[in-house]
């Protein structure tokens, strides 16, 4: 992965607007126009992805992520703000702006039912100007990178759902672009199905230097592809971060000490760094969950200090183990509209 932006969005800001009208007037054969509402779906985002990178694009429904994917696309024109690809400017240089780039939007029709997925792939190649022996050649190597090559003389319309997807991928990859926009590319598909799709994502960015821009409402997929990722709150961008920092935001250091027994009340209280103790009495043991400060002097003085007050007591220590944030625990705060 190059350090060299692949997509700058400079401050791009996206205000849509609505109207509404009364029926038609019999007389004048006008309609009068009785509610205009304006609606600011995306405000002032900037961010850059790198060549090589996957970066996930997340928020809740209606935040403005498929707006901004839109807007790299060419599909959405700006309010204000630009939007570059490949330092090509996606407004005025639309048409090579396209070459660059693949689309995969949710729950658009990609592909055309009635052909095969070797049809498909000729028909959209075709269209973006791939054609003669590499079309041929590009077509059937997609197919089988994706994991449908049995099934390319296949009608499109009997394929399972996960199948229509990854054929969306190809006819995305089929102009061999340098980025691929995927919003929610594993929305509702069955486990093997999204685990193919997440795998082929990461070999396209790993071993053939492509781009991804990835949108998605599962957590998972997010912290397990993304090399970094942008939560947009209410069209803003919260926060834009590598997933380890994000992760690392509300990183309070929790440990959790299996021990064989409950030690004494307040054993552990004093200990200079130890924000929170909570003991939990089990079947066959106890666990011990300690909050202790995120500086690492004191983190490791604590600890210690935890240690040593626990054999003190006489209580054996089974193990111990540092919880994990997890990124969705992440989003649901910075998210969270109650924290404003």
């Amino acid at each position: 992965m190059t350090m060299d932006p692949i997509i700058h969005a400079d401050n791009v800001d996206k205000v849509f607007y609505t109207r509404h009208f009364f029926s038609k007037n019999e007389t004048t054969e006008k309609r009068r126009l009785y509610e205009k509402r304006r609606v600011h779906a995306v405000k002032q985002v900037a961010f850059e992805i790198r060549r090589g990178e996957i970066f996930g694009l997340l928020g809740p429904n209606g935040a403005g992520k498929t707006t901004v994917v839109k807007m790299i696309s060419g599909l959405v024109r700006p309010s204000s703000g630009d939007v570059y690809v490949a330092g090509m400017h996606v407004e005025r240089q639309r048409l090579k702006v396209l070459r660059k780039i693949g689309v995969v939007l949710e729950g658009t029709r990609t592909s055309i039912w009635p052909l095969t997925p070797l049809e498909n792939l000729a028909y959209f190649g075709n269209l973006k100007n791939v054609s003669g022996k590499v079309l041929r050649k590009r077509s059937h190597e997609l197919l089988e990178f994706i994991g449908l090559s049995d099934k390319k003389d296949v009608q499109v319309r009997r394929l399972s759902r996960g199948q229509k997807q990854k054929l969306a991928i190809c006819i995305a990859l089929i102009a061999d672009p340098d980025v691929i926009l995927l919003d929610e590319p594993t929305t509702g598909l069955d486990v093997q199905s999204a685990r193919s799709i997440k795998d082929r994502v990461i070999e396209m960015t790993r071993e053939h230097n492509k781009t991804a821009l990835v949108t998605t409402h599962d957590m998972g997929v997010a912290q397990e592809l993304c090399d970094r990722i942008g939560i947009i709150k209410n069209g803003e961008l919260a926060a834009c971060k590598p997933t380890g920092e994000l992760l690392d935001l509300f990183s309070e250091q929790v440990y959790e000490l299996r021990l064989d027994r409950v030690p004494p009340n307040g054993v552990l209280s004093g200990i200079e760094g130890v924000l929170e103790v909570s003991m939990h009495e089990q079947e066959f043991d106890a666990l011990c969950v300690v909050t202790i400060e995120h500086d690492p002097v004191l983190r490791s003085q604590a600890l210690y200090g935890v240690i040593d007050r626990l054999r003190e007591s006489g209580a054996q220590l089974r193990s111990v183990n540092l919880r994990q944030q997890s990124l969705e625990n992440v989003f649901l705060r910075i998210t969270d509209d109650s924290t404003e």
